[in-house]
């Protein structure tokens, strides 16, 4: 990735590694390029060591092996009920794919849950386009975006599909929390095509596919020829992602 010299002034992320995490380095990467101060916490640390940091990524992967449920054990870890407390006060929670059901389980969304894929029934990896919704400055991690971009995205996930009781969704529609939805027909039986879904205060952001794993050019290249005389270590659309976390870490100054 682009080297780039930190400074005592960017913000400090805290990239969470369960038992079974995966993606955590690229994470780091894409946190660090977009100016944030990242790290890997290891769930064997003292969780009362996140209250100083500033914002949080819940990385992909398979947390405990999914057992249960995808995401159900590592939700009920001490290191997601303070995370859960700092999240309750402000700060930025980004929960990407299995991070994103830990926050489901963890009841950050409210009544909105994750479910096997429909119509496959199975494991799914493929680039999706993911596209910004109407109102991105509903939510931290999208605000700055132009309604109606595209970004290049990695899916894979066997348990990703967004589904609640109908009230729910109306609701969700009505205070524009599906903040990313997918570019055409859900490829995993999404409700109302919701790839990403925000709390209702816009600092907790559940995102199945995987920006982490589309952020540089090469990762993108082969599907984008434009690309192919580009820096490969350039950020793509996804990076986006990471840029607008750390712009609104710097806007506002996150509670301790």
């Amino acid at each position: 990735m682009t080297a780039r010299e930190r400074t005592v002034s960017d913000p400090k992320v805290a990239v969470i590694v369960f038992p079974g995490t995966n993606s955590e380095n690229e994470t780091v990467d894409a946190c660090r390029d977009a100016g944030m101060d990242a790290r890997l916490f290891w769930w064997s640390e003292d969780p009362e060591r996140l209250r100083a940091f500033d914002a949080y990524v819940l990385a992909g992967g398979f947390a405990h092996e999914d057992r249960v449920r995808a995401g159900a054990i590592a939700a009920k870890s001490p290191i997601v009920a303070v995370i859960k407390e700092e999240a309750e006060k402000g700060k930025l929670v980004l929960g990407l794919c299995n991070g994103a059901q830990v926050v489901a389980e963890a009841g950050m969304l409210g009544p909105v849950a994750l479910a096997h894929n429909l119509p496959a029934h199975h494991f799914q990896g493929l680039l999706v386009d993911v596209v910004v919704d109407r109102e991105p400055q509903r939510c931290a991690f999208t605000d700055g975006l132009a309604p109606g971009t595209v970004m290049t995205m990695a899916l894979a996930h066997g348990e990703g599909r967004f589904t609640g009781a109908p009230a729910a969704f109306e609701d969700l529609e009505e205070h524009a929390r599906i903040v990313l939805r997918y570019g055409g027909e859900s490829p995993n039986g999404a409700m109302d095509r919701a790839a990403g879904v925000c709390n209702d205060r816009g600092n907790v952001l559940a995102l199945m596919p995987h920006p982490e794993r589309a952020a540089w050019s090469f990762n993108v290249a082969f599907g984008e020829p434009e690309l192919r005389a580009h820096d490969p270590n350039e950020p793509a659309g996804a990076h986006a992602i990471f840029r607008c976390m750390a712009a609104a870490l710097r806007r506002q100054p996150t509670p301790k």
